[in-house]
């Protein structure tokens, strides 16, 4: 029984079983043959009816004993594993009826006078009795039972004789016995053990099978491309997924390949270790079979034959080209302008922080140019920033060829740009004289207009100038100071260049100040937050919320927004405050509806900075602080402005339209303010735009404003958005919102912005 199916014990005993069986035609021919000769041998001592009856009972055993191995022989194999306990009794009853048939030769085959027919009695019981003990010594208990019904009435009569040569006899038949007996159960043993073998070879083989299937199953469908080869290098097999990299259908290209054909040394001395009994290992450029450049993972193992000796080696071979790629892009991404492609704020300053720690042993000064393209601004509001875009791309791509190796050209945001020169000269006076002859450079540079959709335009640099020799100023401080230059160059004409000194204007230190006094107040506790509640202009109900953070200055007390948001946003320190304002609200929510406080509150607003949102991993890091809080995102409103989306359209697409996955909701900030407001508005998956309380706060003074406000309300109705009026001051201009039919608004007039421990009081 070779079916893996069945549990290994029933197995065993169907193999039991079929030994029996099978061994079952020579036992009965043995039998009946016996039989014939011993009756033959008793014709004269012995009564013909006796020997008559016996060989009838014989002849009859035997047919009845065919009988059932014919029908053994029919049954199929499920019949037979099912019925096993009814094959085996029947086996067991017909040995224990020739046993009993065969013990009966005491009563009706033995003589009573001949000492030599009683010694052939004998001997033709040994010699049927070994023969079937041969055979069931397999089963003890059955060969102990057969044993007894045919040896036991010999062995009695032969002691209830009243002769002593009888009594003798006995005590060596009985000894004779139980050495066959031993003998049997020996050979029994052997028998079983014969058998396990068998299904244990069968296991094995089975098992080998398996895994041999499974390995072909693993080779063929792996996920990675496997092949191996000889120790002439060349490839003898390879599975699916190594064909697929190569572009190949057939493996008979690729079996007819070389290793040492490969384009790359190194990938064939990698294949080569193994032959040293090493694992080899590569990482890097792969050309394919069909031309195609992959990047790959690829590892070596020996490959050893049955006699221990290295016959080849397995390769694995992994295409990482996508996961490559995304890194690549991830890493551009973060440190690369989308939009012009060279280094943006974040590397630069990474490299100006290396640049000021190199220069512990590098005597020479290095300079920091802060460059701002003159009048920029109106040629994004005259033609729009497509054209803006263009100019941007095309003077980043002219300054590149100036630049040297080791210097760092970057857009810090907008029109603004940075030029990092790490090594000029050890006086000052000389590198002050080598950082003019480089601005006149780009000046002369420049001095050809740029083509953008077939018109010219002249660009001119304001720049402003920082140098550095000693790492005791901050890479954030150099930065600034060369900015603050260069509002100081804007301010005396456009087109020149300023070197900064300690005396640049008090203005620009107080920027400085406040810089490093926004760190120490997201540290110490000096921010709040306060809540304006936006009312549905229909019902009157306060709906929702707009989050705004108030800063208490130790010292100079409250700052407004207005002054240190754009000041975050210029640092990059934006990013730290929004995360502390987020965890801020979020944690309040919480609580707001944790306690029900919340009344008619659906959601609450939180403003994102434009530099925050264009953060590679921004909706994964925002995502987890919602979860952290245990907050629902429905009960977060997310605003942007309409300028944040403009600056990579798609990628803000993708964010919102992931976050929106979620459950956030998104507003458009001061819409109305930018200049492609129609172009992108359906393909955002916002659900409110705000009008910007410029345009509100007078709208019913200046017809200009009126009309604006007049047309977003009806661009919302278009698309199907709710509209919120911000900076409602007076009961006429809410009367006209009402009649427009506004949905929201929020303003002094309604209320003013609140702690949200007085939000809730008006929430009841």
């Amino acid at each position: 029984m070779d079916n893996q199916n069945i549990s290994f014990q029933n197995r065993l005993a169907y193999d039991k079983m079929s030994f029996y069986y099978l061994s079952l035609p020579v036992l009965l021919v043995g039998n009946l043959m016996g039989a014939f000769l011993l009756s033959a041998i008793q014709l004269d001592v012995v009564d013909s009816y006796s020997i008559i009856i016996w060989l009838s009972i014989s002849i009859v055993m035997f047919f009845y004993g065919m009988y059932h191995y014919m029908l053994f022989k029919k049954e199929d194999e499920e019949n037979k594993l099912k019925d096993a306990n009814i094959w085996l009794d029947r086996y067991y009853a017909d040995t224990l009826i020739n046993g009993i048939i065969w013990g009966s030769t005491a009563f009706l085959m033995f003589p009573e006078s001949s000492l030599m027919n009683q010694m052939l009695v004998i001997f033709f019981l040994f010699a049927v009795g070994f023969s079937a003990m041969g055979i069931l010594a397999s089963k003890k208990d059955l060969l102990i039972t057969y044993v007894s019904v045919m040896f036991l009435p010999i062995v009695l009569r032969l002691f209830f004789m009243e002769n002593q040569v009888s009594n003798n006899i006995g005590y060596i038949l009985l000894a004779l016995v139980l050495l066959m007996t031993i003998a049997s159960n020996y050979y029994g043993k052997v028998i079983n053990k014969g058998l396990m073998s068998r299904q244990d070879f069968v296991s094995i083989k089975h098992t080998h099978e398996k895994l041999k299937e499974r390995f072909f199953a693993l080779f063929e469908r792996a996920p990675v491309g496997i092949y191996y080869y000889n120790q002439d290098l060349e490839i003898e097999d390879a599975n699916e997924h190594f064909l697929h990299m190569n572009g190949q259908k057939t493996k008979n290209k690729l079996l007819e390949t070389k290793i040492n054909a490969f384009k790359s040394r190194q990938i064939a001395a990698v294949h080569k270790d193994v032959f040293n009994l090493k694992a080899g290992d590569y990482r890097g450029p792969y050309a394919a079979m069909d031309d195609t450049d992959l990047y790959v993972k690829l590892s070596t193992v020996p490959m050893i034959n049955a006699a221990g000796e290295v016959a080849g080696g397995i390769a694995i071979i992994n295409d990482i080209t996508s996961e490559v790629t995304a890194k690549e892009e991830m890493v551009r991404t973060a440190y690369y302008d989308f939009l012009t492609n060279i280094p943006n704020r974040t590397l630069l300053m990474d490299k100006l922080k290396f640049f000021l720690t190199d220069k512990k042993s590098d005597p020479r000064y290095g300079a920091l140019l802060f460059m701002d393209i003159d009048n920029f601004k109106k040629v994004n509001e005259t033609f729009g920033h497509d054209v803006g875009d263009k100019l941007l791309k095309q003077a980043s791509s002219r300054m590149a060829t100036v630049l040297n190796s080791d210097e760092v050209f970057a857009r810090v945001g907008g029109d603004k740009f940075a030029l990092l020169l790490p090594a000029l000269d050890k006086e000052k006076s000389d590198a002050e004289n080598s950082a003019k002859k480089y601005i006149q450079t780009i000046h002369d540079v420049f001095v050809e207009p740029l083509a953008v959709m077939g018109e010219e335009y002249h660009l001119s640099f304001s720049t402003g100038v920082v140098f550095f020799k000693d790492p005791e100023a901050s890479a954030f401080d150099i930065l600034k100071r060369s900015e603050t230059a260069m509002y100081e160059a804007k301010k005396s004409a456009r087109g020149t260049d300023m070197f900064y000194h300690e005396n640049m204007g008090a203005y620009a230190k107080e920027q400085l100040s406040l810089e490093n006094d926004i760190h120490r107040a997201i540290s110490n506790n000096e921010l709040s937050m306060v809540y304006q509640p936006q009312i549905d202009l229909t019902t009157d109900h306060i709906v929702s919320a707009e989050a705004l953070v108030r800063w208490k200055h130790p010292e100079k007390g409250f700052i407004s927004p207005t002054i240190f948001i754009p000041i975050a946003e210029e640092s990059g320190t934006i990013i730290k405050l929004e995360e502390w304002i987020f965890d801020t609200v979020f944690e309040e929510i919480k609580q707001l509806k944790n306690n029900g406080d919340e009344g008619t509150l659906k959601r609450v607003a939180v403003n994102l900075s434009t530099v925050h949102f264009m953060q590679p991993n921004f909706v994964e890091k925002f995502t987890l602080l919602v979860a952290k809080h245990k907050i629902e995102p429905r009960w977060v409103e997310i605003e942007i402005t309409e300028s944040g989306i403009m600056r990579n359209l798609d990628d803000a697409t993708k964010k919102i339209n992931e976050l929106k996955s979620f459950g956030f909701t998104f507003a458009i900030d001061d819409f109305g303010t930018g200049h492609s407001s129609l172009a992108y508005l359906k393909k955002l998956p916002v659900g409110m735009i705000k009008i910007d309380r410029s345009f509100v706060t007078n709208m019913h003074q200046d017809m200009g404003d009126t009309m604006i406000v007049e047309s977003v309300v009806s661009i919302g109705q278009n698309f199907n958005l709710q509209v919120l009026a911000e900076g409602v001051e007076d009961a006429v201009t809410l009367a006209y919102l009402k009649k427009i039919n506004c949905d929201l608004y929020q303003g002094r007039f309604g209320y003013h912005p609140v702690p949200i421990e007085d939000l809730v009081s008006l929430l009841k």
